[in-house]
């Protein structure tokens, strides 16, 4: 563990959950693979969309609904929306029918990207500190944290939505502050992510725990605007500061 400003005391701590608690990718890239192959072999018909065909059509929504940025659900439904609007005589269905399919399309992909197992480290760590604080989950993604049995450990979970802006933005960690009743300058927010998780607490008046398994440079790969009050190689130094 390294300090680099010294703490208030801490009342409560909140987190980020994809790459903080458990590591995302493999779960996304999984995801992302389902959602490819279920596609070709529903609409085997239909054209073969790359990544990068998909980057296209999810700018297009964004151009037309910017605040869908904010709410990663949202987001992937209006995307599967436009593309089966696209081709909606191709596959039979009006262009109401494709948004209703689209849902029922992004909830398995949901059941999908949230099949997985939390480490125990990371579980055995949250049940520690809750015994001990009000502990809250802030997280720019969608995963469904009762399938991956999160949920018990955190008093609220919550996500970015249209409502509540993507971190760094203040939206979420002023709601968390207002859920938690505890003044923001006594609330430890641990995060993986230099921009998002620290400089997002930082700047709105939180402390910052910059979760850094990896041991990557502080300065390497990003425009730092905040330093952490402190920097962890594993979750459970956190218990060392109850």
């Amino acid at each position: 563990m390294k300090f680099y400003r010294r703490l208030n005391t801490i009342k409560a701590m909140s987190f980020d959950l994809d790459d903080t608690l458990y590591d995302n990718g493999p779960n996304v890239r999984k995801a992302e693979a389902w959602l490819q192959q279920y596609l070709r072999e529903t609409y085997p018909h239909l054209p073969f969309f790359e990544a990068l065909d998909w980057l296209k059509l999810r700018k297009t929504v964004l151009a037309r609904q910017p605040q869908l940025g904010h709410d990663l659900s949202l987001l992937r439904i209006a995307v599967l929306t436009e593309f089966l609007q696209s081709y909606s005589t191709d596959i039979g269905v009006d262009t109401e029918s494709a948004k209703a399919l689209a849902t029922d399309i992004f909830q398995q992909f949901l059941a999908v990207r949230s099949d997985f197992v939390v480490p125990e480290k990371s579980l055995q760590v949250l049940a520690t500190l809750s015994e001990k604080m009000p502990v809250i989950a802030i997280t720019n993604g969608n995963v469904d944290t009762d399938a991956i049995g999160l949920t018990p450990y955190f008093s609220q979970v919550i996500k970015s939505s249209v409502e509540h802006k993507m971190k760094p933005a203040a939206d979420m960690f002023y709601l968390a502050a207002r859920q938690l009743h505890v003044p923001k300058q006594h609330i430890l927010h641990v995060g993986d992510h230099l921009i998002s998780d620290v400089s997002g607490a930082v700047s709105n008046g939180l402390m910052a725990a910059w979760f850094n398994p990896q041991q990557k440079c502080l300065k390497q790969g990003t425009k730092l605007t905040h330093l952490p009050d402190i920097e962890l190689s594993d979750l459970d130094e956190l218990l060392s500061l109850l």
